[in-house]
């Protein structure tokens, strides 16, 4: 195995979508305050309760994150909302180009890009969500539909002392219950590195984070991160029940103690999410 994977730190992100209430916020800081995990995790509620999550959850080791971030800084634009806004109210990161937004809002490519920069400009970690729906799977394109979402996402960004993430999730297994296996999800994530590698460098690439998102549950996750490729998971319906979000999160941190005390692995990087 390859000893750089075990400098990518794992990362653990929740995805509430448009769910949750102050009864889910309030299970949700019960399960994790006084725990400490060899991970980073991060739960994305809607922006409503993002600062109700930051007060509950400052002396724990959870991050928030924003679901979406707009392209623009500031202006008439009703019903955005900007990186510096995000910053300054506390977010550690925001999901750029997640499939809901790319099937129902028009996100594409070069807004992900413009986000994407705009993110990294303002000391947020980008997450860029990427993946193929199953007409493109079924047409055996999924290679030249992640290249495309990488090539045009990141354009022209310089990742020079920044961080970013990619979490590939296959829209068709997006709240079905479908998963793709920890093989095919494997077969992805090196596909992925290495177009990362010639877009950006490799040694970029050998740093960047890939996670995993599709109908992730405590069943299939610890197979998934067995994966060389897979450095965390992107939880979607799953997160919305603490005991299930945290038992994944236990499995996630485990799974990186174990590949810590591997002989001549190299040690887990204590790298901030900002």
């Amino acid at each position: 195995m390859n000893a750089q994977q075990h400098k990518r730190k794992p990362m653990v992100i929740a995805n509430w979508k448009l769910n949750g209430g102050i009864d889910l916020i309030c299970t949700s800081v019960a399960s994790f305050i006084g725990k400490h995990f060899e991970t980073q995790i991060a739960i994305c509620p809607p922006y409503i309760y993002m600062r109700d999550m930051l007060t509950f959850l400052q002396h724990s080791e959870i991050s928030i994150g924003s679901q979406n971030v707009s392209k623009f800084e500031s202006g008439a634009y009703t019903g955005e909302t900007s990186a510096q806004m995000l910053k300054q109210a506390g977010c550690k990161l925001c999901l750029i180009g997640h499939s809901e937004r790319r099937a129902m809002f028009r996100e594409n490519n070069q807004s992900c890009q413009i986000k994407v920069q705009t993110a990294l400009n303002h000391g947020l970690l980008p997450v860029l969500c990427i993946g193929e729906n199953l007409e493109e799977r079924d047409a055996n394109i999924t290679k030249d539909v992640i290249f495309r979402q990488l090539s045009e996402g990141l354009e022209n960004i310089n990742l020079d002392g920044k961080d970013l993430c990619i979490a590939y999730e296959p829209v068709w297994a997006i709240g079905t219950g479908l998963a793709a296996t920890p093989e095919m999800a494997q077969e992805v994530h090196q596909f992925i590195r290495r177009e990362l590698a010639v877009l950006l460098g490799e040694a970029t690439a050998e740093r960047i984070r890939l996670l995993y998102g599709g109908s992730v549950t405590k069943t299939n996750a610890k197979e998934l991160l067995a994966q060389t490729d897979i450095d965390g998971l992107l939880v979607g319906g799953a997160s919305l029940d603490p005991g299930h979000f945290l038992a994944i999160c236990q499995q996630v941190s485990e799974q990186a103690i174990a590949k810590g005390n591997q002989p001549g692995s190299a040690p887990q990087s204590a790298a901030s999410v900002n």
